[in-house]
């Protein structure tokens, strides 16, 4: 705006001046103005074109589109590339989600491509930051529960494979000799309705899903004995759309975690086995209950029930059955329930070769508050991690204190079903029991809502600052019922969808971009 004044000089015409002290509303072309006006302008339209591009790229991404409306050579140069790829590039190194960029470069996209791109992610970060978001698009599955059993409701987990979006759930079927069989699907998100590319039957609730986008298998089963399941995404019949990639006939332990090295399993009695794939041998973690297992690198990061490990493997001796661990941190109470999710980073941006890692905590404990709060935490990389050896109890590739980031009000009745998900940027998404705002009453209902988290990695610079502490209204609420039909939610923050779960075997996608 000031160079706008600047390049005017006195000639300023009070119409213009009215344009420039509202621009961001700017939304009438110049030419509707005396020709006087007009003129005026002609210092900024015949400037060279490099200059003018260095001008919109200092412009916020409406500023840009109003000037478009201005005259032609400003709608030619609100089209370059130039400009949206270095807007496009701000909103990476801001750590915004960019829906439907997938794994592609921004060198690899057009013009139109990479505009389209911005003005998605720069939508989905306003409409997922108001008081209540406003839903685009809303898809249905429905999943046939089991009649008569009290079967358990869906699973679900959102997935990313080949550049497209998909949902894995899980369905009990029926009973079988030993147990009970489960139907496995996964759905293409990107029609409507959603339609199923795979299907097959399986023995266990229990699934694994391969983080690694590239690997061939993409995720685990136990049916009953260990299988590697990839999926054909242009199989005409989904009953093979699932195929075999490898089985592990001596291990039945469930898995819990899995990437291209390492499985994690875990038996009946808690205790955590780490199975090679190379090698196809197993050490055991020591006994004690698990509530989240993470597969990093050279980590695993297990959160036990009052307590955070992280476990080396990135050098392990064949002889050794028992792993210890190499850095571990006691929360202040028992764990509830806990989320952990690597914090997804621009490329460019990334300075450390382990990411944050995310972790949302609901505490358990006799007194009122703590199971009433959700508590955000940051595990950050340590800087002084030496990536040339493995790590160890001397080379932590993380801090071993987690850092409480922010704490965020979310209360919940005595026997109420509530469950949370944190999204890959470190958005919050749960379900409580905080509904006396809408039905005037606190004793039914449900609530969904979310927590938007500003750059965590700025949290390494103020770690001395107060805790943030958000309360009950500070969090955009996505919906509320006034029963407990809701039973899961999960979030894919990088395409602006939360999935959530009924117990009629329901499972609705919210799309927010």
């Amino acid at each position: 705006m000031l160079l706008l004044i600047t390049l005017q000089g006195p000639l300023i015409h009070r119409h213009f001046q009215a344009i420039l002290k509202d621009f961001n509303q700017l939304n009438v072309p110049l030419a509707r103005f005396p020709r006087q006006i007009f003129w005026n302008m002609a210092t900024l339209i015949d400037l060279p074109t490099d200059i003018a591009h260095l001008l919109f790229c200092r412009l916020g991404i409406p500023d840009v589109l109003n000037m478009r409306q201005t005259c032609k050579n400003m709608h030619s140069i609100s089209q370059s590339r130039v400009v949206w790829q270095f807007l496009l590039t701000s909103l990476a190194k801001q750590q915004r989600p960019i829906p439907r960029l997938f794994d592609r470069s921004f060198d690899s996209l057009s013009p139109a491509e990479l505009e389209h791109l911005t003005r998605k992610a720069w939508n989905l970060r306003q409409n997922w930051m108001t008081k209540s978001p406003v839903v685009k698009k809303t898809l249905i599955i429905q999943l046939e529960p089991l009649p008569n059993q009290g079967g358990l409701p869906p699973t679900f987990e959102f997935m990313e494979k080949t550049g497209k979006r998909h949902i894995l759930t899980l369905m009990m079927k029926g009973p079988m000799p030993e147990g009970f069989l489960y139907d496995l699907q996964c759905w293409d998100l990107d029609v409507s309705p959603p339609r199923c590319i795979a299907q097959r039957e399986v023995g266990s609730r229990y699934l694994t899903v391969n983080k690694s986008l590239d690997s061939l298998a993409s995720l685990v089963v136990q049916s009953p004995s260990i299988e590697f399941l990839g999926i054909d995404y242009s199989a005409e019949d989904p009953v093979s759309g699932f195929y075999t990639v490898s089985k592990l006939q001596n291990i039945t332990q469930r898995p819990v975690a899995l990437n291209d090295s390492f499985l994690v399993t875990q038996n009946d009695q808690s205790q955590l086995y780490l199975v090679q794939l190379q090698k196809n041998n197993d050490d055991h973690i020591e006994l004690r209950s698990i509530f989240e297992v993470m597969i990093q690198n050279e980590v695993v990061i297990v959160i036990r029930r009052r307590i955070l490990e992280i476990f080396s493997v990135g050098d392990i001796n064949t002889s050794q059955m028992l792993i210890y661990p190499i850095a571990q941190h006691v929360f202040q109470w028992d764990i509830d329930s806990v989320s952990i999710s690597p914090q997804t980073t621009w490329p460019q941006c990334l300075e450390h070769r382990y990411p944050t890692i995310n972790l949302l905590v609901r505490f358990g404990s006799l007194l009122p508050w703590p199971v009433n709060l959700l508590h955000h935490f940051v595990l950050l990389p340590n800087p002084g991690f030496d990536g040339e050896l493995h790590p160890s109890s001397n080379n932590l590739p993380y801090s071993d204190t987690p850092i409480v980031k922010r704490t965020i009000s979310s209360p919940v009745r005595l026997f109420s079903k509530y469950h949370m998900a944190l999204g890959s940027r470190g958005t919050a998404i749960f379900i409580d029991s905080h509904t006396e705002d809408y039905f005037h009453r606190g004793d039914v209902g449900q609530r969904l809502a979310g927590s938007y988290a500003r750059d965590v990695s700025s949290v390494e610079n103020d770690v001395e600052d107060s805790t943030e502490v958000e309360s009950t209204m500070d969090s955009s609420v996505f919906g509320y019922r006034e029963n407990d039909d809701w039973t899961r939610v999960a979030i894919d923050e990088e395409e602006g969808r939360i999935a959530l779960g009924f117990l009629d075997g329901t499972i609705e996608i919210r799309e927010y971009a």
